[in-house]
């Protein structure tokens, strides 16, 4: 009886603090002077997004009366990319989510949204959710202030053009082999697409960002002492299960007590870092010895610059430090590695379902890549990429088109952190309190029927091709879209350093797959082209924030099959 009565008081004790703090937060938002959403939880309540991962009760509550549970559709991650532009649509360019924690400001107006991403110092990361990310060390997406400055200035150049050639001639190498695993399939046609360029990204990152090479199918390694997993196996693990690692300390993982698959994740964790410890070192004791030309890999070149910015602090007598600790080399190239592997697989495998699925935009790739590379060899892993990369005008088009539609990452969060900031939402000025979020709806930008039509729904990648010179030879060139309308990479000092090495890779990938091929769907029985295209559509549009980025849910939904155009 009496642990009822405990009970009970500790879940009213419980209410009131939950009323009080949502009362709160309600003040501040009317402050604002923004249309309000009320939710009792916010989108990063660790509680709500077990509960929602593990029942449905989502769907449950959307369904209570009166709109009572209306908040649910817009509280879990990725609520974007199932929302298109709806809620502004009815709520404007701009609404208050208010919450018992924290009240999240969502915006989708450009200029706003360009003001955002464009001032640093004022709209920062928040903090938690970026600091996971510091998991191997203290790294480029997760630093503010001088920090950021330091570590900006020493990894950004490191994305050079001789970088993008080994990206170029890896990614087109990895694209052919990927291409003769597909053809080799016949008429069933392959359910691997995810997991095949997943693997091909990974081999691209390992080539250009630390120098070692893997051949598409036989991705074997010989083991050195002490190490009990490759270099690829290990980095594959990490990525695969990093929202373990936010969950789990990374001392605990390798626990007798800790179930087996936490302890292998544990195993890679360790053998990661002492890979990138092995490199490190062994790049800084031969970078003297290595001449500008032979640093084409991300991990040189970083090395290089640290070591270079280090000497000249010490030179001068400076206290104050230049270069990167050892493990912010670490956490730098862990990120390179996170950044750059899910979000490039996942718009190469998305591009190339919305293409087997429209094959007049095949067609409409294949007539640029012959044209292209009508002079170069028969092999493509023998492309010159100074010649032929700036030219694929409609592959680079073909990935714009996808990152507008179904990017890696629908929302951008940001903080006012400790002040209050003003920010002009529609031509009228708001000011949002400290401690607030401010999230670009990243997904609503790209699906503003006022920006890109009355088809803004529609992956119609032809949209960012401009004709120059109508009436001579026809000359095409890539739009540029007006600030804050488009943000695949995000924008402003903060936009992602990676995204030449994605557009070199996409490029390079989709040259090779559509220069002499074409794919559709495989059928099934009494189906017909458009309803084989239409379950592609349907397949593509199940998709979900799994762990960090939107992914299909259910990829091996369709085979793909593959053959030569004539």
């Amino acid at each position: 009886m009496h642990l009822l009565l405990y009970f009970g008081l500790a879940l009213l004790t419980l209410a009131a603090w939950h009323g009080i703090a949502l009362y709160r937060s309600y003040k501040q938002a009317k402050s604002i002077g923004l249309p309000i959403l009320i939710s009792p939880t916010g989108t990063l309540n660790p509680l709500w997004i077990i509960l929602y991962k593990a029942l449905p009760v989502i769907p449950l509550l959307q369904r209570l009366p009166f709109n009572l549970g209306r908040w649910a559709k817009y509280t879990y991650m990725g609520w974007q990319f199932d929302d298109k532009h709806a809620i502004h649509e009815e709520l404007g360019p701009a609404f208050v989510l208010c919450t018992p924690g924290l009240n999240e400001v969502v915006i989708a107006d450009p200029s706003a949204v360009h003001t955002v991403l464009n001032r640093r110092k004022e709209f920062i990361k928040p903090s938690m959710m970026y600091e996971p990310l510091n998991v191997f060390g203290r790294n480029l997406d997760a630093v503010e202030g001088e920090t950021w400055q330091r570590h900006r200035k020493l990894t950004a150049p490191n994305f050079n053009e001789r970088v993008s050639g080994s990206v170029w001639s890896e990614a087109t190498q990895q694209a052919h082999q990927m291409l003769q695993e597909w053809i080799a399939c016949g008429a069933k046609g392959s359910k691997n697409v995810v997991d095949d360029t997943a693997s091909l990204a990974l081999h691209v990152l390992t080539y250009a960002g630390f120098g070692i090479r893997y051949t598409f199918k036989d991705a074997q390694q010989k083991l050195d002492p002490p190490h009990r997993l490759t270099y690829r196996d290990a980095l594959l693990l990490v990525l695969r299960n990093f929202t373990l690692l936010v969950m789990v300390p990374m001392k605990l993982m390798t626990w007798p007590i800790m179930p087996r698959n936490i302890r292998k994740v544990g195993e890679a964790c360790s053998e990661f870092k002492l890979y990138m410890k092995e490199m490190v070192e062994a790049e800084k004791k031969s970078a003297a010895d290595r001449s500008d030309s032979e640093r084409s890999n991300l991990l040189s070149a970083l090395v290089h610059a640290s070591e270079a910015v280090s000497e000249a602090g010490q030179e001068k007598g400076s206290r104050v430090r230049s270069g990167l600790a050892d493990d912010e080399l670490y956490g730098n190239l862990f990120i390179y590695n996170m950044a750059g592997h899910e979000s490039t697989a996942n718009t190469i495998a998305t591009s190339i379902a919305y293409l087997a699925a429209a094959p007049r935009w095949q067609k409409w790739v294949h007539e640029e890549v012959r044209q292209v590379t009508a002079e170069q060899s028969t092999e493509p892993q023998n492309w010159v990429y100074e010649d032929v990369y700036p030219r694929l005008r409609r592959c680079q088009a073909i990935q714009l088109e996808t990152l507008r539609l179904h990017g890696s990452t629908v929302f951008l969060p940001k903080s006012t952190g400790n002040s209050s900031c003003t920010l002009a939402i529609a031509g009228k000025e708001h000011v949002i309190p400290p401690s607030s979020f401010v999230v670009t709806n990243s997904q609503a930008l790209h699906c503003d029927p006022k920006t890109w039509g009355a088809d803004a729904l529609e992956w119609r990648p032809n949209r960012w091709i401009r004709v120059k010179n109508p009436g001579s030879p026809v000359e095409e060139e890539l739009v540029e879209p007006a600030a804050g309308t488009f943000v695949g990479w995000a924008d402003g000092p903060r936009a992602c350093p990676g995204k030449k090495f994605s557009q070199v890779e996409f490029a390079g990938v989709m040259a090779v797959l559509f220069g002499r091929h074409s794919v559709k769907p495989r059928r099934e029985d009494g189906e017909s082209e458009d309803q084989a295209a239409g379950r592609v559509y349907r397949m593509i549009e199940d998709s979900a924030i799994t762990a960090v980025t939107l992914q299909m849910k259910s990829p091996r939904d369709v085979a793909l099959i593959w053959e030569e155009v004539l």
